[in-house]
């Protein structure tokens, strides 16, 4: 297999994705690990199944679980489970996050809704897809891939946060659903108008597969305090913006900079 070839790349994701999915079936335990704080049982199972192929296939890898660990030209940034918590209360709302990084930025990503099946794909420079398993036992009222929507006002947005915002910032209303990558690929479906982390806490992991999901699907995207998202570093941590078009995501950043330099 070609290291390099994006269509390559996707298999070899989504064929560890399935792995996953499958390993967490059979789990007992969705508790703490004890091994460190906030750590799950189920991070720590990610994190070995997703590891060992990657590096053996002949890629860097960084993860949230285990820091940055091979060699070579790609590196791929995985967050093994985003949304631990969700899924250690039942919550369908966790995902896995695998991106591959060359030296022009996000290549390939794969984002994938464990809970229920939601698969979120897409390769630089040709757009995004999405797909959902048993699509026919579920009341949604819209088309998953349809992108994202069109509104430019934030007081007509139905905006989703990481963290809790200090005051309200004149959206039309809000939710906190806990799962970084999910939430900014609902951005790039249409689901929600925008995303904002008002605690800049997010590592590269948490938003970079959903960063190039957005991307090719024509979503704003920034830090909220100007930096640079594409950072492959394991110390950095980032406040990444989403917006559905470019008027609202200049409204979204003039709203939460305050409360960012601030915190």
């Amino acid at each position: 297999m070609s290291r390099q070839d994006p269509i390559r790349i996707l298999e070899l994701f989504s064929d560890l994705e399935e792995q996953l999915r499958t390993r967490l079936r059979s789990l007992d335990s969705w508790g703490l690990s004890g091994q460190r704080e906030g750590q799950y049982v189920h991070d720590v199972i990610a994190d070995e199944l997703l590891l060992a192929p990657l590096v053996d296939a002949g890629y860097r890898v960084l993860t949230e679980e285990s820091g940055i660990v091979g060699t070579g030209e790609i590196t791929v940034v995985v967050d093994p489970v985003d949304g631990s918590t969700n899924a250690s209360h039942g919550l369908p709302w966790f995902a896995t996050s695998i991106c591959a990084v060359d030296d022009q930025g996000p290549l390939v990503s794969l984002v994938s809704n464990l809970a229920l099946g939601d698969r979120y794909r897409a390769i630089r420079g040709e757009g995004f897809e999405v797909d959902r398993i048993d699509v026919a036992s579920r009341l949604l009222p819209t088309d998953p891939a349809r992108g994202p929507s069109s509104v430019t006002k934030l007081q007509d947005a139905l905006v989703s946060f990481s963290g809790l915002p200090p005051e309200h910032g004149g959206w039309r209303q809000f939710r906190t659903y806990g799962a970084c990558a999910l939430d900014m690929c609902a951005v790039a479906t249409g689901t929600f108008d925008a995303f904002v982390d008002v605690d800049s806490a997010h590592g590269v992991w948490d938003y970079l597969g959903a960063w190039l999901i957005c991307s090719e699907a024509g979503v704003g995207l920034a830090d909220g305090l100007g930096r640079d998202l594409v950072v492959l570093s394991h110390e950095a941590r980032r406040a990444p913006v989403a917006a559905a078009t470019p008027e609202l995501l200049a409204e979204v950043l003039a709203m939460c900079g305050p409360w960012l330099d601030l915190a």
